[in-house]
């Protein structure tokens, strides 16, 4: 699904060699996304998705990002910034993986005004971390989420100090977040996609200069 949302003009060829996954679990996927008109087969080994935001919608559905909630810390700050560099400093200090998300990620790959009472993270010792967050009685607390897919914290970036969640999964955690996160996953996904057109035309003009 994060592929095919990332890459909307696709082939179940290309997911299956990219993502790691059988041609039979791809099949079955796009034949799922094909019958509520999600996905479209253009011609052979060429899939078109048609309406992302639908599939953004359905994927939230069953996600809610309050089911991967594993543990909330309210914390002594009440500015987001400080909050993310308090989450940094624990994780490292506890030797464990850590990436921001939601409108803490949002925030570092987009200008997006909204401040957001939480900071989402993901952790591979929640609890864990959770114990070594100071706690208070501020206006920001910490959300810390039990990872559903070893790619999320396999697949980050860092952003100044900080380790945020891949774009695509900004988007997906933001709208399974809901309220005025889908806003903010509506423009970071248009956001990618200009640039993923603007990185096929740059493609397209060195092929036809290749040539």
């Amino acid at each position: 699904m994060t592929y095919i949302l990332s890459h909307p003009q696709t082939s179940q060829v290309e997911i299956s060699r990219i993502v790691g996954v059988s041609t039979n679990l791809v099949n079955y996927v796009v034949s799922a996304l094909e019958t509520p008109g999600l996905l479209a087969q253009r011609m052979k080994e060429h899939l078109e998705l048609l309406d992302p935001l639908r599939l953004l919608e359905a994927i939230s559905l069953e996600r809610p990002l309050s089911k991967l909630v594993e543990s909330e810390v309210r914390t002594e700050e009440s500015e987001p910034s400080k909050v993310e560099r308090m989450v940094r400093n624990a994780a490292v200090h506890g030797k464990g993986k850590y990436a921001l998300t939601a409108f803490s990620a949002l925030t570092k790959y987009t200008e997006y005004y909204i401040t957001y009472p939480s900071v989402h993270v993901y952790s591979d010792k929640p609890l864990e971390l959770a114990k070594r967050i100071t706690k208070g009685r501020g206006d920001v607390a910490v959300q810390i989420l039990r990872p559903d897919s070893e790619l999320i914290l396999k697949e980050v970036e860092l952003r100044g100090e900080l380790e945020v969640v891949q774009p695509i999964q900004v988007v997906i955690d933001l709208f399974c977040l809901g309220g005025p996160g889908r806003d903010g996953a509506v423009k970071l996904y248009q956001q990618m996609m200009q640039v993923n057109e603007l990185d096929l035309q740059g493609s397209r003009g060195a092929s036809s200069a290749n040539r």
